[in-house]
């Protein structure tokens, strides 16, 4: 069975690694941190029996032979890298857990005819590069030729931040969309509260909703506090107007079925004696049903339309990231089903409302996920929390499910 507090261990001393100053644990990608991290993994990749490689991306993997080389793979893992002032559950537990399960493999003397990998992933979430840029290279979404188009926040081309990371800034053996892979597993905290609610030990993800993001941008006309409001052109009063509109029209007409959130917002010149002149803003819609993106994308342009008129400005929109809603594979979802059963463990299928790497590899590979109840729903916030026996479960449905899969 899986080392709780092993796992545990294994997680606080990752949340050390972080960015100093910062609330929680921050390590963006292809930082001096996240080097730090990623060398961390290896370090217990390597004590866990795994022969470890970074690819020229920056994933990392930790392999477990199997006996039969043309067998097909089966993978597990999860991203390494973080938001600003997260906690060190999300994403980084999908990792340790999975590292657990080929250890317990390895251990049990009973060899797997496929060879099982366990990978580190970066660039997942959106806080430097936009979200899952590192599945997609791995994927094969994206291209050498994206190297230079894709830019983080403050404008650096892909390709430059995997020079200074130390990485050639090239793609050579990166893309793994042609291998025969069995299934990819990713475990991960529910981002919700069912779990725990309901008393259930794991999730068994049928479907992931689609991610829409968006940067809208609102000009305006710079003025002084003392222009009649009848009079100015309010870029901030504006973007404040269209966030309010289309929030309240999500929370009144999709519950359950769409999310919107506004996540970041910046005035210009930002001054208190200022009138805004330029406002941008994100938006980030969640849905399991691509119809409700094309609807609230009507609704919005609408809205928009309206607020050009009554603040008398202009607005911009950019498409930011676009993944589409994606269902896991059955099979593997029978694995995990049957793998806790057989464990008895108590399990429910649900759907996952926050993108994961695991949407990009379902392009190319059998997917499935499994949640973990997390502690009053945090999330990105240093309050995540779930209790080292939900990290053994976990470890253990991976490593069942595995030797179900492999056997097939």
């Amino acid at each position: 069975m899986a080392n709780a507090e092993r796992m545990e261990a294994q997680l606080k001393a990752l949340s050390l690694i972080s960015e100093q100053g910062e609330e929680g644990t921050t390590r963006l990608s292809y930082t001096p941190e996240y080097r730090k991290g990623a060398d961390y993994i290896k370090k217990l990749m390597e004590e866990a029996g795994l022969t470890v490689r970074e690819d020229a991306a920056g994933l990392v993997w930790g392999l477990l032979p199997g006996t039969d080389p043309d067998a097909p793979k089966l993978i597990s893992g999860s991203h390494l890298d973080t938001v600003r002032c997260s906690g060190f559950y999300d994403g980084q537990a999908g990792i340790i857990c999975a590292l657990e399960a080929a250890r317990m493999i390895k251990e049990s003397g009973k060899p797997l005819k496929g060879d099982f990998e366990v990978v580190a992933i970066p660039m997942e979430e959106g806080a430097r590069f936009p979200n899952l840029t590192g599945s997609k290279l791995a994927a094969g979404v994206l291209k050498e030729a994206d190297l230079d188009l894709v830019k983080d926040t403050e404008g650096t081309t892909l390709r430059e931040a995997m020079l200074s990371y130390g990485l050639t800034g090239k793609l050579d053996g990166v893309d793994r969309s042609k291998e025969k892979v069995k299934a990819f597993i990713e475990l991960h905290m529910e981002q919700g509260t069912l779990l725990e609610d309901e008393g259930i030990d794991l999730g068994v993800v049928d479907g992931i909703f689609g991610c829409y993001w968006k940067t809208i941008t609102v000009r305006g006309e710079v003025s002084h506090p003392s222009t009649p409001m009848a009079k100015r052109k309010d870029a901030g009063l504006a973007a404040c107007r269209i966030v309010s509109d289309l929030s309240e029209h999500v929370a009144k007409n999709y519950v359950g079925k769409a999310t919107v959130t506004c996540g970041k917002m910046d005035f210009h010149p930002g001054e208190i004696n200022a009138i805004p002149s330029r406002a941008v803003f994100s938006v980030d819609f969640r849905s399991g049903d691509k119809k409700n993106f094309d609807e609230l994308d009507a609704y919005l342009a609408e809205k928009i339309a309206q607020v050009e008129k009554d603040y008398r400005v202009k607005v911009e929109q950019e498409v930011f990231s676009n993944t589409p809603p994606t269902p896991n594979t059955p099979a593997i979802m029978n694995a995990l089903t049957t793998g806790a059963k057989n464990l008895g463990l108590k399990s429910v299928v649900l759907p996952s409302g926050a993108g994961h790497d695991t949407m990009i590899f379902a392009k190319i590979w059998p997917t499935g996920m499994i949640f973990i109840p997390s502690h009053e729903g945090y999330t990105h916030s240093p309050r995540e929390y779930t209790d080292p026996r939900n990290l053994a479960n976990g470890a253990d449905l991976i490593a069942e499910a595995i030797r179900i899969l492999d056997a097939q």
